[in-house]
């Protein structure tokens, strides 16, 4: 039990970690599906994300293996990329990027920036002077990405007033409010406010709020870290910005950024995908290049 999950749900969380691995019988199919190009190819390297992204976790919280989680995170983020479609990648937001930076790979962040347009459209509507995502219930997750990925990129003017923007409308609808910290966050690190920052950090960590942002986000993790307060600490560190927070659920250990000597992909179609140089018309047709073919 912690601030982030009750009882029951860290039970059921470090239960359902304790038995994850990967299942080497259901490895070796979906690699035979994959190098013979039959069947759901995609489906089965998002298959295998899983199970990395599971044994990442694994190495963390019972091996206490923090390089080898890095490692496996990268292997699970690269293979996430590699074995969705373009609509569905980053379906869930900010939460989707935890695995990613968890990695400290460096190209992925490359890998980001590149393509940034492709994984979240400049949204704003210059007649009406609307953030269209941020007035669809349903999209406002894209708009949150999108201002993100802007704060590592490190264009501070536009995170500024995305910001802002976003803080206005929240205290007019309740449906606004329980992502407000993180905006609230953005905007101090527009401004260079390292106070504001942390006292952004301390209201994520307030028990009610620290729950409700880790309700239903990612299995593997939300039973025992608060991963959004992980991302914004790891992005202000990306700018210099130590904040020196060290919780029990945020851990100074992961916040660091500090890169692993060498990155190895487990599998051969892997490397043929360059996070830092890939195009985003390579990227496409990389996704188009994987079609499903019915098993004989």
């Amino acid at each position: 039990m912690n601030v982030v999950a009750g009882k029951t749900k860290y039970e059921r969380g470090l239960r359902h970690i304790l038995v994850s691995g990967i299942d080497k019988k259901s490895e070796k199919e979906s690699l035979e599906y994959i190098q013979n190009r039959v069947g759901d190819q995609l489906w089965c390297m998002y298959s295998l994300s899983i199970d990395y992204e599971e044994m990442s976790s694994k190495n963390l919280l019972i091996e206490k293996d923090i390089k080898t989680h890095r490692l496996n995170s990268y292997i699970s983020a690269k293979l996430r990329l590699l074995g969705q479609k373009v609509r569905e990648r980053f379906v869930r937001g900010v939460g989707d990027l935890f695995v990613l930076m968890e990695s400290n790979n460096r190209d992925f962040i490359e890998f980001l920036m590149n393509n940034l347009e492709v994984i979240t459209p400049n949204d704003y509507d210059e007649m009406k002077r609307v953030y269209k995502n941020m007035m669809i219930n349903s999209k406002i997750s894209l708009f949150i990405l999108r201002n993100v990925l802007l704060a590592i990129k490190g264009d501070m003017e536009e995170v500024g007033k995305r910001s802002e923007a976003y803080l206005k409308e929240c205290k007019e609808s309740k449906h606004y409010v329980y992502f407000y910290t993180g905006q609230l966050f953005l905007k101090a690190l527009s401004e260079g406010n390292k106070e504001k920052m942390k006292e952004a950090i301390e209201l994520m960590m307030e028990p009610r709020l620290a729950k409700k942002l880790m309700y239903d986000l990612n299995p593997n993790y939300d039973f025992y870290l608060h991963m959004f307060v992980i991302i914004y600490a790891k992005i202000a560190m990306y700018h210099r910005y130590d904040l020196e927070i060290d919780y029990e659920v945020a851990p100074k250990e992961l916040i660091d950024n500090t890169p692993l000597e060498r990155y190895e992909d487990p599998y051969e179609f892997m490397k043929a995908f360059s996070l830092a140089t890939i195009t985003q018309e390579e990227w496409r047709k990389w996704t188009f290049s994987w079609p499903f073919r019915p098993v004989e």
